[in-house]
């Protein structure tokens, strides 16, 4: 992907206008999205966020996984504006204080942010399809089952009432056809029972991001979320990670 902004503003267009989806018939506020950079990852964002039935929002919450390892916190970084080249966004202060707020494993520090990853990528994207946002990075330094369900009760709170869009960053890194069967049936079954033991035996399946994705399954059984539209998944190949790309909501 291209880090200027005129190219980078041509090519989000150019994967838009490739893309060949329909809006999902129903409200979508929660999406799983690629966390690492490329053409391939591209398109499957472009197709997440054309497929969005609402494109009104006034915060967007990111989840993504650390890319320095495990620090054993969640941390919300401390800019007031999250630098992107198609123009700055102003970061939710009210949300990000709220979260922290609500679990003491979440903290205002810069920690795992600004590695070209996660939200680095995915804020072009959301600057091409919505308008007049503020942003809330998060960056999962450890992705254990209580800081899963942690962070899924802290988002649950901040959903309730609040006009948001969570953006999961998740990159498939191994995976066998049994696994990627898995997967999707938990995801559309929204079950966060089956989607933990699978994604922490890793043995069918290994997804960096994981937390991101099982916090927000159990933010979305919270809101009693009931659609799910997956339009990707993949398996890694030799000179890409695997991708997963959905949509989950309400009828």
């Amino acid at each position: 992907m291209a880090t200027q902004r005129a190219p980078l503003t041509a090519q989000i267009s150019s994967l838009l206008k490739e893309v060949d989806v329909a809006p999902v018939d129903f409200f979508a506020n929660i999406v799983i999205v690629p966390n690492t950079p490329s053409k391939a990852g591209g398109l499957i964002s472009a197709a997440v966020y054309k497929s969005l039935s609402e494109i009104n929002f006034d915060t967007i919450i990111s989840i993504a996984p650390s890319g320095i390892g495990d620090f054993k916190r969640i941390t919300v970084c401390k800019l007031d504006h999250y630098m992107s080249p198609l123009g700055d966004v102003l970061v939710d202060d009210r949300v990000r204080n709220e979260l922290c707020d609500e679990d003491d494993d979440i903290f205002l520090d810069d920690t795992g942010h600004f590695n070209m990853t996660g939200i680095d990528v995915q804020l072009p994207f959301l600057q091409s399809v919505i308008e007049d946002f503020k942003v809330v990075p998060l960056v999962m330094g450890s992705e254990t089952v209580d800081f899963c369900k942690e962070l899924g009760s802290a988002i649950r709170e901040i959903m309730f009432n609040r006009n948001t869009l969570t953006v999961v960053c998740a990159d498939v890194l191994e995976a066998t056809p049994k696994g990627l069967e898995l997967f999707e049936l938990a995801l559309k079954e929204l079950n966060v029972p089956k989607m933990m033991t699978l994604l922490n035996q890793e043995k069918e399946i290994v997804v960096q991001g994981k937390g991101g994705i099982l916090a927000a399954l159990i933010a979305a059984n919270h809101r009693r979320s009931n659609r799910v539209h997956v339009c990707k998944l993949s398996a890694p190949k030799e000179d890409s990670h695997g991708f997963i790309g959905a949509l989950i909501g309400r009828s």
